[in-house]
């Protein structure tokens, strides 16, 4: 045999090996669980009791003030939140499935900017306040905007870097929390 049909041979039987082992990881059910920090308050300075989420299925987008993305996507959420865009698919996620919107200013150096902001979008769904970048990291973020979808277990099951639409929030929505 000669040595270039040797060296496709071996890298064939590498390439499989490599995909066998991909294959065996990804279909792990072992999702990571996500904990909320008990120092998280909500826009009154009040302690937010973390007790009122569980046993639902979450979309956790986090924010800071000087984003403007972030600003764009908080927007869009509202529109799902408040349905106003496409009323029949929000309910079903909304009421008939119960997913709950939270937003979690990260980083934040001035809370009253966060607090502006929310108040220029309107945003009318759970916010929360106190991330110093710990939860943000944790969670496996490089960036802002970043959405975490946490399913009715606390299992972290999806995550999505960049600003959405409401349409790109709803295909997730229907990937992640398909009734």
């Amino acid at each position: 045999m000669s040595k270039g049909k040797r060296f496709i041979i071996t890298a064939l039987l590498s390439i499989s090996a490599l995909l066998l082992a991909l294959t065996s990881c990804s279909e792990s059910d072992n999702n990571p669980i996500l904990s909320l920090p008990s120092e998280l308050t909500d826009s009154d300075g009040k302690l937010f009791d973390n007790k009122s989420l569980e046993g639902k299925p979450l979309v956790i987008n986090f924010f800071a003030s000087w984003c403007d993305p972030c600003k764009r996507e908080i927007s869009e959420i509202e529109k799902i939140h408040n349905r106003s865009y496409k009323p029949e698919l929000a309910s079903k996620y909304l009421d008939e499935l119960n997913v709950t919107f939270v937003g979690i200013n990260s980083g934040e150096t001035d809370i009253n900017r966060a607090k502006d902001l929310i108040n220029q979008t309107g945003a009318s769904y759970v916010i929360l306040y106190g991330d110093d970048g710990t939860l943000l990291q944790a969670v496996g973020a490089v960036g802002l905007p970043f959405t975490v979808f946490v399913n009715s277990d606390g299992e972290i099951v999806g995550t999505h870097l960049t600003a959405m639409s409401s349409d790109d929030v709803y295909a997730r929505l229907d990937e992640y929390f398909k009734s």
